[in-house]
C-alpha cells in the first residue's frame, strides 16, 4: 500500500511510507453500485432518496452510472440490506481491500498499469463533464483483478478511518462505530489525474453527501451478518 516518491514524483505525505499489507481472501464489486441497484434498496427500505432524484426518480439516462450523492451511513445502511436479502456477508470495502482490487499484488500506479490517464482510460479532469456508465473505460482501464472504473468517475467509500500509516488493520480503524473521516479513493470525473492514482488518498465526514461519491461492496467469506 501506499508510494514511494522515489519512484513516484505525484507522491504524498500521507501514503507514505509504502508498504505491504496481507489480507485474507474477499470478493468485492466489479462496478461501483449503480442508480438501478441502488434504487431497489430505497424501495425496499423505504431509506432517503439522492437529493438530485427529481420527483422521486433516477435522472433521465442514468440508470447505469454510479449512484452518487450518497453519505457513508447510506452505503453501509445499503450493505446491510444487501446482506440481509441475500444472506451473505456483505459491506464495505477496507481501504486496504480497496487499494489490492486497484492495482494487483505489484503496487502499479493506476488499475491499468504506469501509463497516464487518459480519455481512454477513465473519466476524469472533467472531460466529460459528469459520471459515466459502469464498465464504460472496460476493459482497457481495468484493473489487474478486472475491476473496472477503479480510477474516475466516482470517489467510493471504503469502511476506513482516515489514519496514517502504516495501514494495521487492527488499529481501530476499521470501528464502524467510532466517529471520524472515513477514506474514499479513486478520484471523480472532475478531479484531475493524480487524483486518479491506486495510492492517493482523500478524507471525507460520514455524513457528506456530494455529487462526486459512491460506493461499491465487498464480500468477506467468514464475516458475521
Amino acid at each position: 500500500m501506499g508510494s514511494d516518491s522515489r519512484k513516484d514524483k505525484a507522491a504524498r505525505s500521507d501514503e507514505s511510507p509504502q508498504h505491504s499489507v496481507h489480507l485474507p481472501e474477499y470478493f468485492i464489486g466489479k462496478y461501483p453500485v449503480t442508480n438501478t441497484q441502488y434504487e431497489v434498496f430505497v424501495k425496499a427500505t423505504g431509506c432517503d432518496l439522492p437529493e438530485h432524484w427529481e420527483g422521486g426518480e433516477i435522472p433521465n439516462g442514468k440508470q447505469a452510472h454510479p449512484v452518487v450523492g450518497v453519505a457513508w451511513s447510506d452505503a453501509l445502511a445499503y450493505c446491510r440490506w444487501l446482506a440481509e436479502v441475500t444472506g451473505k456477508p456483505y459491506g464495505l470495502p477496507s481501504e486496504a481491500e480497496w487499494a489490492k482490487a486497484a492495482r494487483g499484488t505489484d503496487g502499479g500506479q493506476y488499475p491499468w498499469g504506469a501509463e497516464l490517464p487518459t480519455a481512454k482510460l477513465c473519466n476524469f479532469d472533467n472531460a466529460v463533464g459528469d459520471t459515466t456508465p459502469v464498465g464504460q473505460y472496460s476493459p482497457q482501464g481495468d484493473s489487474p483483478y478486472g475491476c473496472a472504473d477503479m480510477a474516475g468517475n466516482v470517489w467510493e467509500w471504503t469502511r476506513s478511518l482516515y489514519k496514517r500509516y502504516i495501514y494495521k488493520p487492527g488499529d481501530g480503524r476499521e470501528n464502524l462505530a467510532v466517529k471520524g473521516c472515513r477514506v474514499v479513493r479513486g478520484g471523480a470525473f472532475y478531479y484531475p489525474g493524480r487524483n486518479a492514482r491506486c495510492a492517493y488518498r482523500l478524507n471525507l465526514r460520514p455524513h457528506n453527501r456530494f455529487d462526486f461519491t459512491g460506493f461499491r461492496v465487498v464480500m468477506v467469506p467468514g464475516w458475521t451478518i
